[in-house]
């Protein structure tokens, strides 16, 4: 497993750190889950972990989940790993059930990890952005308690694992899950030569990704051909040299997938008036959208900010 663990010692205590990062998907959205080889961006925001591991150690278990503008919650566990005390009951309650289910995977060595830790997370980004919150913290366990987080996720909060590639990859990967077998993972290089015309702009609405993962898997279908015209396409993306072609290859992707699933597009939907290019990244409906202009980022801002969304990113800016 790649892991980006240190560790510090002192005659009194030992600390771990690791780093998980945050995630973008650029194609196969919904179709990943049924094996497409889906084009996916680390970014350079993430997740941290630190676990100390007292000398004087105070109760079995104690965590402390930041978010950039402070403390998200906090809570300490038993040896059974039932909730002791928390400042928000159910933050602490997934957590248990995210740590039994770890337990379960990885047995006694597991729960041996978590005997006496301090534990202390930063989130690097807003939550509601769907950059990964669930699958840093995912990879995060995988690195610190030495179990593979593809089974965690598949038996917590589901989807295809391209997020967990993200989390613990530097550049961008076309990644294809292969159910119970290893995903096939593969690094390339993303640098179109256009990239500052990309952006990525939050519509300000947190979509939820299981929900969505659970409504696609039950819808079932033969999407044969759908995968593998959306593995040309991402292997197109990746390769334009032209920013005319990378457009029309977005505007390919948004109508396929809009006929898979039965809905009008992003942009036809919020932008119909726009003059650039606008993709989903991910769940349909929330979370980011991929930007395409030539327009000026000021102009984009003053266009955008006019239909209620005031969260204009440059997209080279996030990534690693």
């Amino acid at each position: 497993m790649n892991t980006s663990a240190q560790m510090e010692t002192s005659a009194c205590d030992k600390e771990l750190h690791f780093k998980a990062r945050g995630k973008l998907l650029l194609t196969g959205e919904y179709l990943v889950l049924h094996g497409a080889r889906a084009l996916a961006l680390p970014l350079n925001k993430g997740q941290r972990m630190k676990v100390a591991y007292p000398a004087q150690s105070k109760g079995f278990l104690q965590w402390a989940a930041l978010l950039p503008e402070g403390t998200w919650f906090t809570a300490e566990y038993d040896d059974q790993l039932q909730v002791r005390s928390s400042s928000e009951a159910a933050a602490a309650v997934r957590l248990q059930d995210l740590l039994q289910e770890a337990v379960a995977q990885g047995g006694p060595e597991v729960l041996e990890r978590l005997k006496g830790a301090r534990v202390t997370t930063q989130l690097e980004f807003d939550p509601r952005w769907g950059w990964g919150s669930s699958s840093t913290l995912l990879s995060l366990l995988g690195q610190w308690l030495h179990i593979d987080p593809h089974p965690l996720l598949r038996s917590t909060f589901g989807g295809s694992g391209y997020d967990l590639a993200c989390a613990q990859n530097q550049q961008a990967l076309f990644y294809q899950s292969r159910g119970e077998h290893p995903p096939e993972i593969t690094l390339v290089d993303f640098a179109p030569p256009f990239i500052d015309q990309l952006y990525l702009l939050w519509l300000e609405k947190k979509q939820t990704s299981a929900t969505e993962v659970k409504a696609f898997l039950q819808k079932g279908g033969d999407y044969r051909e759908a995968i593998e015209e959306v593995n040309a396409l991402g292997l197109a993306m990746l390769q334009a040299q032209n920013v005319g072609d990378f457009g029309r290859l977005l505007q390919q992707h948004e109508q396929l997938l809009a006929k898979i699933l039965g809905r009008p597009t992003v942009q036809e939907r919020l932008f119909s008036d726009f003059g650039g290019q606008i993709k989903s990244l991910g769940a349909w409906g929330g979370d980011f959208v991929l930007v395409l202009s030539a327009q000026s980022q000021d102009d984009l801002r003053t266009y955008f900010s006019t239909k209620g969304f005031h969260t204009l990113l440059p997209l080279q800016s996030v990534l690693v």
